[in-house]
């Protein structure tokens, strides 16, 4: 049950429902979105074929990356007892793939939904295109993608490492993306790949999400255990 006026319970909850919500979201708009590749020439007539799906993906796209930041406040959580180091870097990757790859990305795909709406000189767009595209100030926004895998590739093994609900869940997680990129690189259709590597992805997440929501806020805010003599606490951070 939510109760707002709680600290402990609201964090609690709003980061289980994030973990849910945020990859759901995130793997509808990488599903449907209308991609065109090639020329500039060629996605904007992609764009110009999809309007309304378009800019329906593009908001869905940005209210995933907005739900993943107290997702991943919930997934450090997650880890504070064991994957500490694991959790942090992974959390700085994912947050600095989300602002890039994003929520960036998302602002030049609205201005490319935009550009292939009635009434634009389509040509002076394409030759913006054509430049733009050329331009390696872009480039940032490419890494972003994968600086957010590998990112939710590092919590997933933060979360096995930790022992936190379920134990496939966190091997879910990596082996999601790790599918999505290794699909990529030996050239398998996209949707076959979108399909598959974010149903395990999204899977993966949502039992986390779930575990969380079931936990009490007792053992959430519960201080994190001492480490046992006999165990080295390095050992424990990783």
């Amino acid at each position: 049950m939510l109760k707002i006026w709680d600290p402990t319970n609201f964090r609690r909850t709003l980061g289980g429902l994030c973990l849910i919500l945020a990859p759901i979201l995130f793997a509808i708009t990488e599903i449907s979105y209308p991609v065109g590749n090639g020329t500039a020439a060629e996605q904007l007539d992609t764009a110009a074929r999809n309007q309304n799906l378009m800019l329906a993906d593009v908001f869905i796209g940005i209210t995933s990356a907005i739900l993943f930041i107290p997702a991943i406040y919930a997934l450090l959580h997650v880890t504070r007892r064991r994957g500490v180091v694991l959790g942090h870097v992974a959390a700085i990757l994912a947050v600095v793939g989300i602002c890039l790859a994003h929520l960036a990305l998302g602002g030049l795909q609205l201005m490319l939904w935009a550009m292939a709406g009635p009434g634009v000189d389509r040509q002076a767009m394409v030759t913006f295109l054509d430049k733009t595209m050329q331009n390696p100030a872009a480039l940032p926004l490419v890494i972003g993608h994968e600086l957010f895998a590998f990112g939710i590739i590092l919590f997933g093994i933060a979360v096995w490492r930790s022992g936190f609900g379920y134990r496939w869940a966190g091997p879910a997680i990596a082996i999601g993306v790790v599918l999505d990129i290794v699909g990529g690189m030996i050239g398998l259709p996209d949707l076959l790949i979108a399909i598959l590597s974010d149903g395990i992805f999204v899977t993966g997440l949502a039992a986390v999400g779930l575990k969380v929501l079931l936990t009490s806020d007792a053992d959430w805010d519960a201080a994190p255990e001492t480490v046992p003599s006999a165990e080295p606490a390095t050992a424990l951070a990783f």
